[in-house]
């Protein structure tokens, strides 16, 4: 099969409503169950377990036991950049120069609009900014073919906050990506780095996972942190209940 014939295979097992809701509910790198992905997109269980058949057979999903239960989850971190991307797409742009107010009033109408995690780094608002400071603290540097370049400053404040960079790069996919964020229309840091840096932060309590799956929530450590390690102020969003 040549590549334009998988790559139309592929568009066509996600080209149904109900297994691209199934895709996208996976997007915040947890496995469910087919009865729990069944629930989500409101499919009868024979459904669920035949849409979820096809997702796995295009390499979309992988699929592993745990005793009575298979558990479903994105296969690899290109996937779901490609699900971001499609969302990218379909989403109208958002004014270059929106103004502040209109931005807060945007971001608490969706909340997904100022933090959530895409597969297994930070996206929305928080994370375009985020790579918005680390490039303007020249840590990072635009690259070519949608990447990052990592400059010796930003290393160095790696392994300030406990990242090792040595061990992000020698992972086996691609270091440092910009991944364009639908919500926002610029870029956010994807990549080992970017899973990287959700992690830690998550670690660090700067970040907390809210009840909603995706949902992203800053502490008030870590707008204290964002601040202070990178100047990045107005970090904290008012809280979900």
């Amino acid at each position: 099969m040549d590549d334009a014939a998988e790559m139309a295979f592929i568009a066509a097992r996600l080209a149904d409503r109900s297994r691209m809701a199934m895709v996208v509910s996976l997007m915040d790198g947890q496995a469910r169950t087919s009865t729990d992905l069944g629930l989500a997109v409101n499919v009868s269980a024979p459904s669920a377990s035949m849409h979820l058949a096809k997702l796995v057979q295009a390499g979309i999903l992988i699929a592993t036991e745990n005793g009575r239960n298979k558990y479903y989850r994105i296969a690899s971190p290109a996937i779901a950049h490609a699900v971001e991307a499609i969302a990218a797409a379909v989403r109208a742009p958002l004014p270059i120069r929106e103004p502040a107010e209109e931005r807060r009033r945007h971001q608490t109408a969706n909340p997904w609009a100022f933090a959530r995690a895409c597969y297994d780094h930070l996206a929305g608002w928080l994370g375009v900014e985020l790579a918005d400071a680390l490039e303007r603290r020249d840590y990072v540097r635009p690259g070519g073919r949608a990447i990052y370049v990592v400059t010796s400053n930003g290393i160095a404040w790696m392994k300030s906050i406990g990242i090792d960079w040595e061990q992000v790069a020698d992972q086996r996919r691609e270091s440092v990506t910009q991944c364009l964020d639908w919500t926002e229309q610029r870029s956010h840091i994807g990549g080992a780095l970017g899973a990287a840096l959700f992690h830690q932060m998550l670690r660090l309590e700067w970040v907390v996972k809210s009840r909603i799956p995706r949902l992203i929530r800053v502490t008030h450590k870590g707008e204290s942190e964002f601040e202070k390690q990178l100047s990045l102020v107005n970090a904290q969003k008012p809280r979900l209940r």
